[in-house]
């Protein structure tokens, strides 16, 4: 038995008590709408996090008075486990913010999305996103905020180097990669991330780039020879010196990023738009551009589209406040204060063409429409992550092997 196998198992045993639960009257279940209160636990993306949500929650509790929203805030860092403890221990919060939800709608704990929200919300929802928050046919998941990952180039560096566009090929940015290399000054040409912080997001747009992808044609094809051919490719440009040191155990938001905008950085995989990464750049002054990785084998150029989700778990008597909680936070103008205080991008209809207008932001936004999404919708993805995590930069190590590494998680992917 995988270890995927034996938490869902888990997952749909405690699914099990809930319903249990419910039928006898008891603590969770689903329907119902006499619950005065409920618990909102979301994701710190910045400072700005806890302030919008308590201001948020202050005029949502002014509007319906008897109404309370009890507000926890937790790092990215500590998200996942301290969710995995509330669910082991039937602490359910009402709302959750994270980055996975198909193990949980498959062991049966959430709301179908149109139980929660409106059909104006529900409709809303850009469909490409709407398709990501789906599983099993139904959606889930409610797309809460995206960003839209691709390549940030220094523009002073590339015309040291002889350029004065960024490389579309993977042969042009090989050459451009050595050209950066001999240029006086230390730069690094490439700075790669596949620390445990998001190195799947990074691999995962090399293989794209490359033809490939985690799944083909409703197939698993994580050590497809795309995939393998790609991170063969990192590790030669590791190898090859066209890196930062230790690629492998490197993150972006303390490692390639800061790197980036202290202007060493010929190259490196970033989010569009995103204020953490921005923010320390346009202050040092670096003159940047932003375009897709390039391409091998002629493959389509494309962005990695990333959103994260809200979800509504069945509690006894929380649905219609869930519903009046969730259906204020995706008015127009409450949303997207929140995106932009985030730095973040919308995944609604409404909140796009409001975004728009923004000559700062219309470019990301209009990316999206490149963006190619992992599967997020598999619930096996979620334990997939956590592998990558661990193993994904061992791969560039000098006895690494990339085939062998993909071969693993290929394994759990298919549940073997």
């Amino acid at each position: 038995m995988t270890r995927r196998r034996s938490r869902l198992g888990a997952l749909a045993a405690l699914a099990g008590l809930v319903l249990t639960a419910a039928a006898c009257g008891g603590g969770s279940g689903g329907g119902g709408g006499d619950q005065q209160s409920i618990k909102l636990v979301v994701a710190q993306y910045t400072e700005g996090t806890r302030p919008y949500w308590d201001e948020l929650i202050k005029s949502f509790e002014t509007a319906h008075p008897g109404k309370n929203v009890d507000l926890q805030v937790i790092d990215w860092g500590n998200l996942q486990s301290q969710v995995n403890t509330m669910v082991q221990t039937k602490q359910f919060p009402d709302v959750l913010n994270i980055n996975v939800f198909a193990d949980y709608a498959e062991a049966g704990l959430l709301y179908r999305a149109d139980e929660v929200v409106s059909k104006e919300v529900l409709s809303d929802f850009l469909p490409s996103f709407a398709e990501n928050a789906s599983y099993d046919g139904a959606q889930y998941g409610l797309p809460f905020v995206a960003t839209v990952n691709g390549m940030y180039y220094n523009k002073k560096i590339l015309k040291e180097a002889g350029y004065d566009k960024p490389p579309a090929t993977w042969d042009e940015f090989r050459a451009a990669a050595k050209a950066i290399k001999a240029l006086p000054g230390g730069y690094v040409p490439y700075a790669l991330a596949l620390g445990a912080e998001a190195g799947d997001y990074e691999l995962g747009t090399w293989v794209r780039a490359n033809g490939g992808d985690w799944r083909t044609d409703g197939k698993w094809t994580v050590n497809g020879e795309r995939s393998v051919e790609a991170l063969q490719f990192l590790k030669s440009l590791a190898q090859e010196g066209y890196t930062q040191p230790n690629p492998g155990q490197t993150n972006r938001p303390d490692g390639t990023w800061p790197l980036f905008a202290q202007g060493k950085v010929g190259m490196v995989y970033a989010s569009f738009g995103t204020r953490a990464f921005l923010e320390q750049v346009d202050q040092a002054k670096i003159d940047y551009g932003a375009t897709t990785h390039p391409t091998n084998h002629g493959a389509e150029p494309a962005t990695h589209g990333i959103q994260d989700y809200l979800m509504a778990f069945k509690k006894d008597g929380n649905q219609q406040l869930v519903r009046e909680f969730l259906d204020y936070f995706y008015q127009v103008d409450n949303y997207t204060k929140y995106l932009k205080v985030e730095g973040l991008l919308p995944t609604t209809a409404s909140a796009t063409e409001a975004m728009r207008k923004d000559p700062k932001v219309s470019p990301y936004v209009d990316m999206v429409a490149k963006a190619r999404f992992d599967p997020t919708s598999q619930p096996v993805w979620a334990e997939l992550r956590g592998t990558m995590a661990a193993d994904l930069g061992n791969a560039l190590a000098p006895t690494g092997d990339p085939r062998a590494t993909l071969d693993k998680l290929q394994k759990i992917a298919e549940g073997s």
